[in-house]
């Protein structure tokens, strides 16, 4: 179904605009993405609500394609210069049974560093991903951008790191005496690689539960951005 739309005051652009508020996301389940590479990567994983774009794209009949102006995209984009299409996504939490090689995202607060760590995870076929509580959400517009699409293909959840204890080893990052450095580590089959927010480190909790605290040998600076930190990490553990 292709529908015209001109004005911003449209219902379907204000429904969608609505979703820029995590209040509207939790409530219809549901947020926005751009780009079209993110698009692609969405319909692939059956995750597309409904598109907006200044040009035909091709969808299945059973997803609404709205042809809008450039101003109705750029009331939708987030970006300064949008590249044509925004659309509404569900969310989706896919289930993963087993997974060997997992992420814990420890009260990450910058949206850039959590959309890079999705991507990087993605890179590394990590089986998946869990988020703090206090995680900046993983539905955030920024995270979405910085995840180029990633946030569709990898699992991710919200959870606790106390749920693998036992079943997987726990490898936490931290600048501390007890720490070792990563090169020379020994990784079990199933392990969990845990990061920590960009000013406080990781949590308290998460060290007690560690079965190795590991380090980053760096030089000329005290600490490296988690980001960065992560994809060093994810290269060499994965």
């Amino acid at each position: 179904m292709i529908k015209a739309i001109t004005s911003k005051n449209n219902e379907r652009v204000k429904f969608a605009f609505s979703l820029k508020e995590t209040k509207n996301r939790k409530k219809y389940g549901m947020f926005l993405a751009e780009t079209k590479k993110s698009l692609e990567m969405a319909l692939k994983n059956k995750a597309v609500v409904e598109v907006f774009s200044t040009e035909y794209v091709e969808l299945s009949d059973d997803i609404p394609l709205n042809l809008v102006s450039e101003d109705v995209l750029k009331k939708l984009s987030s970006n300064v210069n949008p590249e044509g299409v925004v659309f509404i996504a569900k969310m989706m939490e896919i289930e993963v049974n087993n997974p060997h090689k997992v992420l814990f995202l420890d009260d990450i607060s910058d949206p850039g560093n959590m959309g890079t760590l999705l991507r990087t995870a993605l890179a590394f076929s990590y089986d998946l991903v869990v988020v703090s509580e206090n995680c900046v959400s993983i539905y955030n517009e920024k995270v979405i951008n910085s995840s180029k699409g990633a946030i569709f293909e990898i699992p991710v959840k919200v959870g606790k790191l106390k749920e693998f204890k036992g079943s997987h080893q726990i490898l936490v990052t931290n600048l501390s005496k007890k720490a070792v450095d990563f090169n020379t580590l020994e990784v079990e089959k199933d392990f969990v690689l845990v990061l920590g927010n960009e000013s406080h480190g990781v949590s308290k909790e998460s060290i007690t539960l560690a079965d190795k605290e590991i380090i980053i040998p760096i030089k000329n600076i005290d600490s490296l951005n988690v980001a960065v930190a992560g994809g060093i990490l994810m290269n060499k553990i994965h």
